[in-house]
């Protein structure tokens, strides 16, 4: 008896591959889904509740506080001198130039933000930046010379266009009995963070990592 092999049909399936159902099945879940919130969306928009999850901004206005607040004892200065003080969250540098004149400005270069408590008094009533050498009058506030004239090459070319050109704050300052006094407005730094946004994400985080 000799062999006889042929192909031959074993099975014939209609059955839809498992795939296909699945992307099928998910696709109409999504369509039941969007279909569930767009009805719903009104509803919840009527309560409030949208409103409250979206972003607000903080309009509370708050006015100007100005007065003369003492910062430090007169023989706690002399000529030459930079105290570094804080008040309401300012950050202030009271210094005494070289004739012994007493000055309050704020305690940052406007250039990157480096304490000037570190640098150092230049003729003439100026302030040096201990970090690119920018110099400040101390009266005015305005800047004296080159704008961030160190180091060579790289702090005129590259570091000094990071940020224009721009004086430090200054503060009135008076000698009143025993103490040294700075004209300032107490609510400075509530007004200022008072123009930050408040929602979902919160932009008033402290720099301490915490929040208000």
């Amino acid at each position: 008896i000799t062999k006889k092999e042929e192909w031959v049909a074993v099975l014939k399936s209609k059955r839809t591959s498992p795939i296909n159902t699945m992307s099928a099945f998910s696709f109409l879940a999504l369509i039941c889904t969007i279909v569930s919130i767009a009805a719903f969306a009104p509803t919840v928009a009527r309560n409030g509740v949208i409103g409250r999850m979206q972003l607000s901004m903080n309009t509370k206005s708050i006015t100007k506080k100005e007065e003369w607040v003492a910062v430090l004892k007169s023989n706690d200065i002399a000529a030459g001198d930079l105290v570094p003080v804080e008040v309401d969250g300012l950050a202030l540098l009271v210094a005494a130039d070289l004739d012994g004149k007493i000055f309050a400005i704020a305690n940052s270069c406007p250039h990157l933000g480096t304490p000037l408590e570190n640098g150092r008094l230049g003729e003439g009533s100026t302030i040096v930046c201990p970090l690119h050498k920018s110099a400040f009058s101390l009266e005015t506030g305005d800047v004296v010379g080159d704008w961030c004239p160190f180091p060579p090459i790289l702090g005129p070319l590259i570091l000094g266009n990071l940020a224009p050109p721009e004086r430090v704050a200054t503060f009135p300052v008076r000698a009143k009995g025993q103490n040294i006094e700075v004209f300032v407005d107490r609510n400075l730094k509530e007004r200022f963070e008072s123009g930050y946004w408040t929602g979902v994400l919160d932009a008033k985080g402290k720099a301490t990592g915490d929040y208000y």
